[in-house]
């Protein structure tokens, strides 16, 4: 008796299975690939698996520019075979393919030697999130006179979803900055460099910019979800009795975009 004809789904698996690395092999049967010019079917199927892994590393390599330069060609084509082995792609579009690299890095053995290399990832990634960000129309700063100082601290800030803050204890923004120039004209001194980087885009313009630690601080924790009074107790407490500019700030981030609008928070009256 014959053996009965794989479904369309087990071919698609089994022939994922021979062009994605690390993926289960599906018993789909018997699967034939017609020969072409006496080269075997399987032998065919194995040029879309290089063409994948280098498509993978192409499309990587264009979200991690900096990464790509301080790793070199070689190292870079190394890191994305061992990230797609233990994240393999389930995305159709590769862009999307790097998201985890970041992740991937903080425990790798490419931090040990380059300790700032998974915050730089981060950087990046958030770069690249930024260009494809959908962007609302900010509030504008006119809009924060009138407010009452309570009013201020019981509302939650909503922002731009190209706005991030990447925090490090080393020069990621520097590093960033030069990944266009040749490795060997490169010399940025890290000790002690921390950096605290906010990724933001206006139009299609993506910006970096540094922020100082109270700044970064307020920041982290309104892009968290807390309200500004929350905010501010942790500040209180970094910072002690000399708050920084907070409106300043504000207005500062309205200017710039940042900020896309603001809720009000219930007030327990019980």
């Amino acid at each position: 008796m014959d053996a009965p004809e794989p479904s369309l789904r087990d071919v698609q698996r089994w022939i994922g299975a021979h062009i994605q690395p690390e993926t289960t092999v599906s018993t789909a049967g018997d699967v034939r690939l017609n020969p072409q010019r006496n080269i075997p079917g399987i032998s065919r199927l194995s040029v879309y698996a290089h063409g994948y892994q280098a498509r993978l590393r192409q499309a990587l390599a264009e979200v991690y520019e900096s990464v790509h330069q301080v790793l070199g060609t070689g190292a870079f084509s190394e890191l994305v075979d061992s990230y797609a082995r233990r994240f393999p792609s389930r995305d159709y579009n590769l862009n999307f393919s790097g998201r985890h690299l970041p992740e991937f890095l903080v425990n790798s053995l490419w931090v040990q030697r380059l300790p700032f290399l998974a915050d730089l990832a981060q950087l990046e990634w958030q770069v690249c999130q930024a260009f494809h960000a959908i962007s609302y129309p900010p509030i504008t700063p006119a809009s924060l006179h009138g407010q009452s100082f309570e009013d201020w601290h019981r509302v939650r800030f909503i922002f731009q979803p190209s706005v991030s803050l990447v925090r490090s204890a080393w020069p990621i923004l520097d590093i960033w900055e030069v990944r266009h120039r040749p490795r060997s004209e490169v010399n940025i001194d890290l000790v002690e460099r921390p950096h605290n980087v906010v990724v933001s885009r206006s139009e299609l313009q993506v910006r970096c910019q540094l922020v100082n630690l109270p700044q970064a601080i307020l920041l982290e924790a309104l892009l968290a979800g807390q309200t500004l009074d929350e905010t501010c107790e942790r500040l209180s407490g970094d910072c002690g009795e000399n708050l920084p500019p907070i409106y300043e700030w504000f207005f500062q981030w309205t200017q710039q975009g940042w900020i896309v609008r603001w809720e009000q928070t219930h007030v327990d009256s019980s």
